[in-house]
């Protein structure tokens, strides 16, 4: 996990030299918030990983599209709020970060087979409803 996170900032870093679309590649960038906010039992939403992203709502709402198309990520309706929607990794977007976090990193201590799940709530009325970043 921690290796995903170090990835990740690097990741951002290297995203802020310019040009900025050179050294771009948001599908990664999202691909790690997904995978970090799985493995610690949290949730995203669309809107987060727009925004995350760095890109336009349009360049990443067409990103989302094209990894939930190839099997990398899937959206959920949220049963809280009919308003927003749920994205998490597939296990096949999950085995493919678990490789690629081994490859960069080597393996990883040994992790639970698959992500936390999640599990809707009722909230109480000052409560959150998930955490935000």
């Amino acid at each position: 996990m921690e290796g995903a996170r170090q990835l990740l900032r690097a990741r951002r870093k290297i995203a802020a030299l310019e040009p900025r679309s050179l050294f771009r590649d948001t599908a990664w960038d999202m691909m790690l918030e997904l995978f970090i906010s799985g493995e610690e039992g949290g949730i995203l939403f669309v809107k987060q990983l727009m925004i995350a992203s760095g890109e336009s709502a349009a360049s990443a709402m067409r990103r989302i599209d094209r990894l939930e198309s190839a099997g990398f990520l899937e959206r959920i309706p949220d049963m809280l709020d009919q308003r927003r929607v749920i994205v998490q990794l597939t296990s096949k977007g999950r085995t493919a970060m678990l490789a690629m976090l081994d490859e960069v990193f080597g393996a990883p201590p040994a992790a639970p087979a698959t992500p936390r799940p999640f599990v809707p709530r009722a909230a109480a009325a000052d409560e959150p409803l998930a955490p935000q970043r």
